[in-house]
């Protein structure tokens, strides 16, 4: 198999929300109708806040669906650094409102102590899931997957864990996130990035031999790939 991510370039970001948006929700329609049940896991931070909403008001039987994050910090949700706290705001809300959300934060103390009682929920889940929505950071992390992250090699590494506690040294807070194994154990990955930065540093990452933790999303030959850009 030879999964070559293509590459869709929008001329506006309202244009690549309105279409992104569109293709998810097809995706998750076609799972549930195929399968009974969709699944989506999807990424915080500003960008895709307005596709997010543009998702939520999707005619989808949201029963059906379940939602996780790919990552989260370690704080609570009405935080405002909380991605669980923006989600709830945006694709959570309305009739989408209506799906099954697994949050990745806990009652525990501490993301490396949280991280066991999350592992043993996520290998409940229905695997594979149906779609998985990521963002890229300008030097090159998804999820929270950190270069300088002293857990970044084992996380790199081959393996079954779904989830990975992460105390990344060039970003605040200890987070958990999904590791490559659980993002690649799924039917489709969508990359959304806007900005000329994030696309020089995408291309960057193409390139055989980059060290951009993306790097692994791109060159991975599991899932198929589409990256949705705009200026």
């Amino acid at each position: 198999m030879s999964n070559k991510p293509t590459l869709i370039l929008f001329p506006s970001r309202d244009e690549l929300d309105q279409a992104l948006a569109a293709n998810i929700a097809s995706a998750l329609n076609i799972a549930i109708h195929t399968h009974g049940s969709a699944s989506i896991a999807v990424s915080g931070g500003s960008t895709p806040q307005n596709m997010f909403s543009l998702l939520s008001q999707s005619p989808l039987n949201w029963s059906a669906v379940q939602t996780l994050l790919v990552d989260e910090r370690w704080l609570p949700a009405d935080h405002e650094g909380s991605n669980e706290g923006m989600l709830r705001n945006t694709l959570l809300t309305g009739e989408a409102a209506k799906c099954s959300y697994l949050p990745l934060k806990n009652s525990a103390e501490t993301a490396d102590d949280g991280q066991y009682a999350l592992e043993e929920k996520l290998d409940s889940l229905a695997w594979p899931l149906t779609l998985v929505h990521l963002g890229m950071g300008e030097d090159g992390h998804t999820a929270s997957w950190f270069y300088d992250a002293p857990e970044y090699p084992n996380l790199c590494a081959a393996h079954s864990q779904h989830c990975f506690a992460v105390h990344p040294s060039t970003a605040p807070y200890a987070r958990i996130s999904l590791s490559p194994a659980a993002v690649f154990n799924s039917e489709k990955i969508v990359v959304h990035i806007t900005g000329n930065t994030k696309r020089s540093v995408l291309e960057a990452a193409l390139v055989e031999g980059s060290e951009h933790p993306i790097s692994m999303v791109l060159r991975q030959q599991q899932v198929p790939v589409d990256i949705y850009w705009a200026p």
